[in-house]
């Protein structure tokens, strides 16, 4: 391995002084040295990165090779900035994960083969303000991310863009004065940053782990093996888990066991003390590294998992406990509706008969009295209503078209005949109910539609008006009410009320084995 640096970094050295030897003069320090510097440089860095970070160091390699191929070619002198683009947006693993991050990446080398872009000098500081952004944005999302070793590249685009935008304003004013400090001044960042980058990688272990474990921490709900292959910009990772039968470490494709040769290699975890998980991965990750970001992540993963299984369980009590209260409810309202039904009703009917068999030849206060008695029996009837509609004895159907009726404004109606869970068939006739009371009293609507149909595995309700629309969801509201009794049998309301549109509840609720 150490061979294979020495080599890099040689065939680098040699190569630059080349380069330089062919396109400065040797009296023109102020030009070969530092431009020789930069090379060699990202030369010696690449090549002592080459190994442990395979991706990183072949990138900084090709940044200084690009770099002297510019220096000899005038059409490739701005070449060097596209690899240097990837470096940054893939660092630290030498890899881009995500869709934007690759998008950013071919802009960069679109933008480095696009010679006039930089040559001009107000094109040059446009292009220098939106790299200067992005890498801006690059560092607050790594900040508020935890990524501490991103954070370190976004910084470091930051502060060659800065430059770039500098040296563009100090050409516009001063063209022919500015061009050298301008050099010197972005040769300088290219080491600085260079630098950084290196150092950061070397000493990477701890800080990198950190990010990994933080990053699986936000996206814990993936697949752990998915999420590493993510991360480490390695699509062929494989993660097994101790078999004792089998005495192997094994995931879906198999057994995993490790390369003879290669570029992957295989990291064991273990747990206290005893042969745990194993990662087939890239050889340019550090074995620790890994193993600690294995074990920290499924730590995490198994806290994880029980939080969700507790949240679950008492979501699934709560969810259950309140389909029981509306259960009783519904009951009781059952109950006193038939209890009036069979008592108070029948017995205020019973009277009504009786008076009127009794000769009362006229009298006024008789015929007052069974006046009152028969109003009286129809607010007891729509009380007894209002407590458990006696209509869905019928089906809901018949329930929803008898509702229908009593509307004043026409309603078309398109129902089932099918049965329900009760409780899902009084959810739905309250829902009607309210709507169409909401339509007589507020809606100013012409025609009302009314749909109850059973599709994809559940009942779907549908009530649309062409009224004024506005229906406010408030807590106390009707509409509330009606939300939280239909999320009380497992439904869910949709609420469309936009003014002068009209107003539609639209109400699905999972049937499962509920049809009958």
């Amino acid at each position: 391995m150490r061979r294979v640096r020495l080599v890099v970094a040689a065939i680098g050295i040699a190569g630059g002084a080349v380069a330089d030897a062919r396109a400065f003069d040797v009296g023109q320090p102020l030009l070969w040295v530092p431009d020789l510097t930069v090379g060699v440089v990202m030369f010696v860095a690449g090549a002592s990165l080459v190994v442990k970070v395979r991706g990183t160091g072949v990138l900084l390699t090709a940044t200084g090779m690009a770099w002297f191929a510019g220096t000899v070619l005038p059409e490739a002198t701005y070449w060097h900035r596209g690899v240097l683009v990837h470096l940054l947006v893939a660092y630290p693993g030498g890899r881009s994960v995500s869709r934007g991050g690759w998008l950013l990446v071919g802009l960069g080398y679109a933008a480095a083969v696009s010679s006039p872009i930089w040559r001009d000098q107000a094109t040059s500081l446009v292009a220098g303000s939106v790299a200067l952004g992005v890498s801006l944005a690059g560092v607050r999302r790594a900040r508020k991310r935890g990524q501490r070793v991103r954070q370190v590249a976004c910084q470091v685009g930051t502060g060659l863009a800065a430059v770039l935008l500098l040296a563009a304003g100090a050409g516009l004013v001063w063209p022919a004065e500015a061009v050298l400090p301008s050099l010197l001044a972005y040769e300088a960042a290219l080491v600085v940053g260079v630098g950084i980058l290196w150092a950061g990688l070397r000493a990477a272990g701890v800080t990198a782990l950190t990010d990994l474990v933080v990053e699986l921490g936000r996206t814990r709900s993936e697949p752990l093996r998915d999420v590493l292959a993510d991360l480490l910009g390695d699509p062929a990772v494989r993660l097994g888990y101790w078999q004792a039968s089998r005495a192997a470490y094994v995931d879906g494709g198999g057994v995993l066991s490790p390369p003879a040769a290669g570029r992957q290699t295989l990291t064991r975890v273990d747990r206290e003390g005893h042969p745990f998980a194993a990662l087939l991965h890239d050889a340019q990750w550090a074995d620790s590294t890994i193993a600690e970001a294995v074990a920290a992540a499924d730590r995490l993963t198994s806290a994880h998992a029980v939080l969700q299984a507790s949240i679950r369980t008492r979501v699934a009590d709560v969810s259950a406990s309140r389909r029981r209260v509306q259960r009783a409810v519904d009951e009781e309202r059952r109950r006193l509706e038939r209890r009036l039904a069979t008592t108070a009703e029948s017995h205020l009917v019973g009277m009504s008969a009786e008076l009127r068999r009794i000769p009362w030849h006229g009298d006024a206060h008789l015929a007052r009295a069974v006046d009152q008695l028969e109003r009286t029996l129809v607010d007891l009837h729509d009380a007894a209503r209002g407590l458990y509609p006696r209509e869905l004895a019928d089906g809901l159907s018949w329930a929803v078209a008898a509702l229908s009726s009593r509307c004043p404004v026409p309603v078309e109606l398109s129902a089932t005949h099918r049965r329900f869970d009760p409780g899902i068939e009084t959810a739905v006739y309250y829902l009607c109910a309210e709507a169409l009371t909401n339509v007589a009293k507020h809606g100013a609507a012409s025609a009302v539609r009314i749909e109850v149909v059973v599709r994809l595995g559940a009942l779907v309700v549908t009530v649309a008006d062409d009224g004024v629309g506005g229906a406010a969801v408030a807590d106390g509201s009707g509409i509330q009410g009606l939300m939280d009794r239909v999320e009380s049998v497992g439904g869910t309301l949709r609420v469309d009320s936009e003014p002068g549109a009209g107003t539609t509840l639209a109400a699905g609720f999972p049937l499962g084995g509920q049809p009958r």
